[in-house]
């Protein structure tokens, strides 16, 4: 067995870990480690949708601009050789060696064995890759990614996951408790709308909604609070009946001051 396999092999079992909370079937029993890990000063997400015909203000910027942002600002940047959540999972609709992405000071620290080392260009090219793949990439500072990774410094880490429907370890937020639920963020100003007039109540959005905030209710879909806006409904709408619209401006420039408050990248 090589090294670089020994290493990812240790990155799985901390995946698989009861304390650490982070295997599909242990999110429910979220141990002190993962309490601490899932607090509001150690955990911050937002998913960023790729859904290509996302209503937007006027001459806005997309959304995808905001991970671009730290990609341009980051001091360093590292794609791991492989998705911990895919292989683990050994999803067979997206390539499990598309990695995640880390960036900030603390990457330098992550082992060559477990991810690449790589120019911005590089990481750019990679975020390109996974939005044409149909993976929702989401970011933010997720103090579990750094104890995976023998990291420290987690203030100085920020990590970019490039999600699948199937083996994203978000899909077990469900299970999760409402509290560890909301330190998903929705992106500002961003609203999922169905259109009553095209819906026929398939049912497509709901089974594709990992975050289980869509319902069938009198043949047509509701979304429910706990939307978080990644925009996978929309993509898989076969009748467009769902849209993803941002009406606000400033929603680029308030989404990155909120993460850069958690997370410093330079």
């Amino acid at each position: 067995m090589g090294r670089s396999k020994r290493s990812f092999d240790r990155i799985l079992s901390l995946y698989k870990h009861k304390d650490l909370a982070f295997s599909m079937t242990n999110w429910p029993i979220i141990g002190s480690l993962g309490k601490r890990i899932m607090d509001a000063d150690n955990l911050t997400l937002t998913y960023i949708p790729i859904n290509k015909n996302l209503g937007l203000p006027q001459s806005s910027p997309a959304p995808l601009s905001i991970i671009e942002h730290f990609i341009e600002k980051a001091c360093h940047h590292v794609i791991l050789h492989r998705c911990p959540c895919r292989s683990e999972n050994g999803c067979r609709d997206y390539d499990p060696y598309h990695g995640c992405t880390f960036l900030g000071a603390a990457a330098r620290d992550v082992h060559p064995d477990v991810g690449r080392h790589v120019s911005k260009e590089e990481a750019l090219e990679h975020l390109r890759r996974a939005t044409d793949a149909g993976l929702v990439s989401c970011l933010g500072r997720f103090k579990g990614d750094a104890i995976m990774l023998g990291v420290k410094d987690h203030a100085h880490l920020m990590t970019i996951c490039h999600c699948c429907p199937c083996c994203c370890i978000s899909t077990s937020m469900p299970l999760a408790s409402r509290e560890a639920r909301d330190k998903l963020v929705r992106l500002e100003g961003l609203t999922v709308r169905v259109d009553e007039g095209k819906c026929n109540g398939c049912g497509l959005c709901a089974e594709g909604c990992i975050f289980r905030a869509i319902e069938i209710k009198d043949g047509k879909a509701v979304v429910g609070e706990e939307c978080k806006g990644c925009g996978r409904c929309a993509m898989v709408c076969r009748r467009q009946a769902v849209s993803i619209t941002i009406e606000d401006p400033s929603f680029i420039e308030r989404c990155i001051e909120r993460i850069s408050a958690k997370v410093d990248v330079t």
